[in-house]
């Protein structure tokens, strides 16, 4: 059992949702119950992905105590068996900000969904932010044993791992291998270099295309390189 969470610092759109939706149909084909708890509120590609549609019922109004939280477990039925969901909404970020304690209310939610639901793992979808200075997101990382830092061919992406890392380390909290979403094979050996010696750790890499974010969304198009890639990362890394 584990708690494992995808992060990239303060750098959006490098494709963590997408791993954590590649997840979510890898995991009941191997016979694993998997949870997932979307944190990008605001922006809940995952929670909208997995459920078609934004529920009543969300992490933030379970957090204002507006829901049980029996009712913010969401379950999604897949071709293999079920995944459980706990949905983020938009606005949810705000409500959240103006009231309750965060960081107790999840720390609730994962007991439930280990104790009661009775999952393998807890997948954390994490959103763009800064470790040092979101106090919201930074005590979730808290409640993580493991962090998969996620980055792309981006300079940007570059720091905001750094920043992650670092931070990470400091609440001795493991460190995943990392995974670059490779958009230009140029200089891919000098980045992979650059993020193995900021992590300690040989990044996986999965070539970024539409193929990958077809497959992942609705099982369509080519089962080409890219999806075998993150298939192989899902399994032996966010699975294992």
């Amino acid at each position: 059992m584990g708690i494992k969470c995808m992060a990239s610092g303060q750098k959006g759109g490098v494709g963590k949702s997408t791993l954590t939706i590649l997840t979510a149909r890898a995991a009941p084909a191997l016979g694993i119950k998997l949870a997932i708890i979307d944190l990008a509120m605001g922006n809940p590609s995952t929670s909208l992905s997995l459920l078609g549609t934004m529920p009543g019922h969300t992490l933030a109004t379970y957090v204002i105590n507006a829901s049980k939280i029996s009712e913010v477990v969401h379950v999604v039925p897949t071709e293999h068996g079920p995944v459980y969901l706990i949905p983020s909404g938009h606005g949810d970020l705000a409500l959240i900000n103006e009231y309750g304690d965060f960081r107790e209310k999840l720390g609730l939610l994962i007991k439930y969904l280990v104790d009661r639901v009775g999952v393998d793992h807890v997948i954390i979808d994490f959103p763009s932010f800064e470790p040092n200075l979101d106090n919201v997101f930074s005590g979730a990382l808290g409640e993580c044993d493991v962090v998969y830092p996620v980055g792309i061919q981006d300079l940007g992406s570059v720091v905001a791992l750094r920043n992650l890392v670092h931070f990470v380390r400091r609440l001795s909290i493991s460190i995943g291998r990392p995974v670059i979403n490779m958009f230009r094979e140029s200089l891919g050996r000098q980045w992979v270099a650059v993020v193995g010696k900021l992590s300690g750790l040989e990044p996986s890499i999965i070539h970024y295309d539409p193929w990958v974010i077809r497959w992942v969304h609705d099982g369509a198009g080519q089962y080409g390189v890219g999806v075998r890639e993150a298939l192989t990362y899902v399994i032996r890394e966010v699975l294992s």
